[in-house]
């Protein structure tokens, strides 16, 4: 259960997105929301910079308080209406102290990275996904209201696609119709069965939907994820965050998931 949920915002776009998400996750499962603004840029980093020219800085630091002051605006808006809810972001922090704060959440929302060219970091994305050891919400952003009524589980008998399964039992719990999607491998040799039956042991009525992507590349499966989970009209997407963390590509993910991260268009749980 969702009852201690760390919200992070960098202050741009993605602080409606974050928040947002958080409070109906929140309200969803009478929760907690614990809103933080993080930036991976800090005030001292145009110093240098300044020393030739002080208007920079002066720039950084007016962008900087900007961005502290959208995370405020959206918290007051948003969420400090919810119970228990708390903000942290006047100081700055660093990334380790943020994944230090997420470890002791039940789970963290971001939002979508890519919906602002200045936010939200790939190194902040990274850090909550890899560092956090907790399930990650990704927020899009437009968030369609009402419940979570339709989740599409993308299975692949993996230990990330297991981790996120267990990760969206509360919402599974909640919805209407929940849709195993099983793409490129018969169901029984991947433990679809075994995981059936866990769902039903939970009251969870599940159905498999197995598909065939083929030859297509890792982010036309990921396109093709996304079309499956909008044919479905999910509210809901949850998957296996795949990749090792390195920058080999767009936030150290593989092509299929760093695809479906920066365009679902509903809101994404991703557990690695």
């Amino acid at each position: 259960m969702y009852k201690s949920i760390l919200a992070v915002s960098e202050g741009g776009p993605d602080a409606e997105m974050s928040f947002r998400l958080a409070a109906n996750i929140a309200v969803l499962f009478d929760g907690a929301v614990d809103a933080v603004h993080f930036s991976e840029h800090l005030p001292h980093d145009a110093d240098i910079a300044s020393q030739s020219m002080p208007f920079l800085k002066r720039l950084s630091d007016e962008r900087l308080k900007a961005r502290l002051e959208e995370s405020h605006r959206q918290f007051r808006t948003l969420l400090e209406p919810i119970r228990e809810a708390t903000f942290t972001g006047d100081e700055p922090m660093t990334r380790e102290a943020l994944v230090h704060r997420g470890r002791f959440a039940n789970l963290v929302v971001i939002g979508r990275p890519g919906a602002d060219e200045e936010n939200i970091s790939p190194e902040t994305v990274k850090a909550a996904i890899y560092e956090s050891a907790r399930p990650v919400a990704i927020a899009p952003p437009n968030l369609a209201r009402g419940p979570i009524s339709s989740v599409v589980l993308a299975w692949n008998g993996s230990a990330q696609a297991a981790r996120a399964v267990g990760a969206a039992l509360p919402f599974l719990r909640k919805a209407r119709t929940v849709t195993v999607l099983v793409a490129d491998a018969a169901p029984e040799e991947i433990g679809t069965p075994f995981l059936m039956r866990t769902l039903e042991r939970h009251g969870i009525a599940a159905t498999v939907d197995a598909v065939t992507f083929g030859t297509l590349t890792g982010r036309g499966r990921g396109r093709a994820l996304l079309a499956r989970t909008m044919d479905k009209g999910a509210d809901l997407l949850v998957m296996g965050a795949y990749g090792h963390g390195e920058l080999s590509n767009f936030l150290g993910l593989g092509g299929a998931t760093a695809k479906v991260v920066t365009s679902c268009p509903v809101p994404l749980l991703l557990a690695h």
